[in-house]
């Protein structure tokens, strides 16, 4: 795309007029860099997706880029959002070619600490259960291939999908749940997220329940 921007702004007087003359055409042909992607590659793939009622685009002037989408940030967790959260963010790399992150948050020692409701169980047992959700969701992918996937140990999930965004075009959140683990992975989380993050964020509510097994 450079080279033929170049090439179009070298030519001299002399050859002014065959110049004009053939470079609407090449214009024409080419692609049409900047033209918007993001939010109607959202509402495709809430509109395609059966188990989302719906997911909403937020902070999309904080898109670098509006006429591409290379990489996704999803968190994964246990709520009744998840198994709809990847679905749909499956729907948007589809249609974008984007690369996405599967990425599960475990809570440190000190988060579980200054919990108002503490886990009963081994702080290892968290680890276990976030590497059961990865493979769930991945499991869910199905043949899909761009994908990778994380578990990370944080404070605050929050502050940790937060931390990572600026390195992905878009995150995908699941809507707020209850209940101390889901609190903990998407509750007040996703606010802070829609907030926080340097990027745009889709925020994912399922048509019923879509929780990944984590058994």
């Amino acid at each position: 795309m450079n080279g033929s921007d170049a090439d179009g702004g070298s030519g001299g007087g002399g050859a002014a007029d065959a110049g004009v003359d053939e470079e609407p055409n090449a214009l024409e042909d080419a692609p049409r860099v900047g033209e918007p992607v993001v939010e109607s590659a959202v509402a495709e793939a809430a509109a395609a997706t059966p188990t989302a009622a719906g997911a909403t685009l937020e902070g999309l002037d904080r898109a670098t880029r509006l006429d591409r989408v290379s990489s996704v940030l999803v968190a994964v967790g246990p709520g009744p959002h998840s198994g709809a959260t990847v679905d749909v963010a499956r729907a948007v790399a589809d249609a974008t070619d984007a690369w996405l992150e599967l990425f599960h948050v475990v809570p440190t020692d000190a988060a579980l600490a200054d919990a108002s409701e503490p886990g009963t169980g081994d702080p290892d047992d968290y680890g276990a259960t976030g590497e059961r959700l990865l493979d769930a969701a991945r499991d869910r992918l199905g043949g899909f291939d761009r994908v990778d996937r994380w578990l990370v140990e944080d404070r605050s999930a929050a502050g940790a999908i937060v931390e990572q965004s600026p390195y992905y075009d878009l995150v995908v959140v699941g809507a707020p749940t209850t209940g101390t683990v889901g609190r903990f992975v998407f509750g007040s989380t996703t606010d802070t997220v829609i907030d926080d993050a340097e990027v745009p964020v889709v925020v994912v509510e399922a048509d019923g329940e879509t929780a990944l097994d984590a058994a």
